[in-house]
């Protein structure tokens, strides 16, 4: 029986419990569920031929004996035979190939595997986050089928694409525009129609990257506005709403936003920055958002509850591990040393840990390092009697700096960016920042070389340079401006030689990318120094 027709016989504790009841266990149980699950991977895992390779030809009979014999991998462990799609080499068949981006200077996508099995536990997992978007309190939720769905995310082969085909014959929801011909359009089409239907009939739901919901309500009423005020296309109820919300934003003098029209059941973000969003996309749009997190390897994992206050993992998606952030850091200053992982039942509240899994129901990916860092804000929720861990997402690991959910860059995209633009920087390192509206930047602070040439070198020449590579070795970073109309880009000039002033003082390098915070403070404070005898 599908979730419309138990909604239609108003079976909604049935419903909950199926979907959400995951959420009344406790952490023995919890843990029971993932080390069963795992044995049944290691099972599928051990008889093919990427499993034999990663695991080196043994079969570990237990799951700590598989911890401690098999390593952690990264995408170039499996690259050869994914990017090639071998499905005979895989641990069970796949449906479909998802795609994401990765490198763009150097391999412009990554793809991954889903079989049937995972495909269920998506779609399931989908319908329990939809479930807890429209609730404010446990076992209580407003879905009820038929709701106007604005829908903000990318088609296939992204992940995202995903969401209408797996719930179109479990739940009847209308996609704004209807999936068919919202994935013939590009980006900026698919928004321009949806809101223009969804002025004319009213939007219930709504699920988008936590920038693109923030752009798209602060441009409510300039964006897509082809024929959407036309009265005469309007139910009497929009037409109604319209009018309320045009005296309030003149009272208010302000333009409308999707808030002055819409009154939202449920709203789902996700992206890197939707913990710095949430409370600009509350303001915009008039209801607190609920954040999930999934990505193109591990799958849908993670979801806030109805207290919108830390997401829970799935336990049937992955097999969780954590490397506690000081782990990660050893790793990152010495790339032979072997960081210590943790299970979901042995982390600590406060602390910050790098995502490790491995998928579960004939994924490919076996302790993998998703590369997303994740901070354990409780063990349990006695006010919710939620009984497992809870999660904030903190950002990507240090190598790579996230704009907006769109763009990954790595130090391979701003070295080939340098290299080709022909800029004579002498040495640099980069750090994700956030300006005052919470939107985050790359701040590249560069060293200009010696050359006579180089005197004439600005920050604003070499942004204006830079832009222009990144944007030619990387389309997502080109989406960037285009869609959200960021410029994801500040530099700023040190003096020649602050970077090995540094190295000469403490002993080691600097951190090309995202250096901690002090190491950030104290080469600064050399650059000024140096600054200062220039000028005198």
């Amino acid at each position: 029986m599908s979730i419309n027709d138990k909604l239609r016989q108003r079976k909604y504790d049935e419903i909950w419990q199926e979907y959400c009841g995951f959420l009344d266990l406790n952490l023995p149980q919890y843990m029971e569920i993932q080390n069963r699950l795992m044995m049944e991977q290691i099972d599928l895992y051990g008889n093919c031929e990427l499993g034999r390779r990663i695991m080196s030809g043994n079969k570990p009979g237990s799951v700590d004996e598989f911890r401690n014999t098999v390593p952690l991998t990264t995408y170039e462990d499996y690259s050869d035979l994914l990017l090639a799609k071998v499905e005979s080499a895989l641990p069970a068949k796949p449906l479909l190939w998802i795609e994401t981006t990765w490198e763009g200077c150097i391999n412009p996508v990554k793809v991954a595997p889903y079989t049937e099995n995972m495909i269920k536990s998506y779609k399931n997992n989908l319908l329990a986050i939809l479930i807890m978007s429209t609730s404010d309190r446990k076992g209580h939720f407003s879905l009820r089928g038929g709701e106007r769905f604005l829908y903000g995310m990318a088609p296939l082969p992204y992940i995202t694409g995903l969401v209408p085909h797996v719930i179109m014959d479990e739940l009847s929801v209308n996609f704004l525009p209807p999936t068919q011909l919202a994935e013939t359009m590009s980006f900026r089409e698919r928004n321009r129609l949806g809101f223009s239907l969804g002025i004319q009939k009213g939007v219930d739901l709504f699920f988008g990257l936590s920038s693109v919901i923030v752009k798209m309500g602060e441009s409510f009423s300039t964006s897509g506005t082809e024929g959407k005020f036309k009265i005469y296309k309007n139910s009497p109820k929009m037409n109604y709403r319209l009018l309320k919300a045009w005296f309030r934003s003149k009272k208010e003098n302000r333009p409308i936003v999707p808030k002055d029209i819409w009154n939202l059941k449920g709203l789902i973000c996700a992206g890197t920055d939707s913990d710095h969003l949430k409370k600009k996309i509350e303001e915009l749009w008039g209801i607190k958002p609920l954040e999930m997190f999934g990505g193109t390897e591990p799958a849908c994992i993670g979801t806030e509850t109805w207290s919108r206050n830390g997401m829970v993992f799935f336990p049937d998606v992955g097999f969780y591990e954590f490397i506690p952030k000081v782990e990660m850091e050893k790793n990152i200053e010495d790339p032979t040393y072997v960081p210590n992982t943790y299970l979901m039942d042995e982390i600590v509240p406060g602390n910050e840990y790098e995502l490790v899994l491995s998928n579960l129901k004939g994924g490919a990916f076996v302790r993998y390092r998703v590369g997303d860092i994740f901070r354990c804000v409780s063990l349990a929720n006695e006010e919710d009697d939620i009984r497992i861990p809870q999660f904030k997402y903190v950002d990507r690991i240090p190598g790579i700096i996230d704009i907006a959910g769109f763009t990954r860059i790595s130090e391979a995209t701003i070295t080939e960016a340098l290299a080709i633009s022909k800029l004579d920087i002498n040495d640099w390192f980069a750090v994700k920042e956030y300006d005052e509206l919470k939107r985050a930047y790359l701040h590249l602070y560069v060293e200009v070389g010696s050359n006579q040439r180089s005197g004439g070198l600005t920050k604003d020449l070499i942004t204006e340079h830079l832009a222009i590579y990144f944007r030619y070795i990387d389309s997502d970073y080109k989406d960037l401006k285009a869609l959200l109309g960021i410029e994801p880009l500040m530099v700023s000039i040190i003096p020649r030689g602050s970077i090995k002033q540094f190295g000469n003082i403490f002993k080691r390098d600097l951190r090309r990318m995202n250096p901690p915070k002090y190491d950030i403070t104290e080469v600064l404070k050399i650059a000024h120094g140096v600054s200062r005898k220039e000028v005198s």
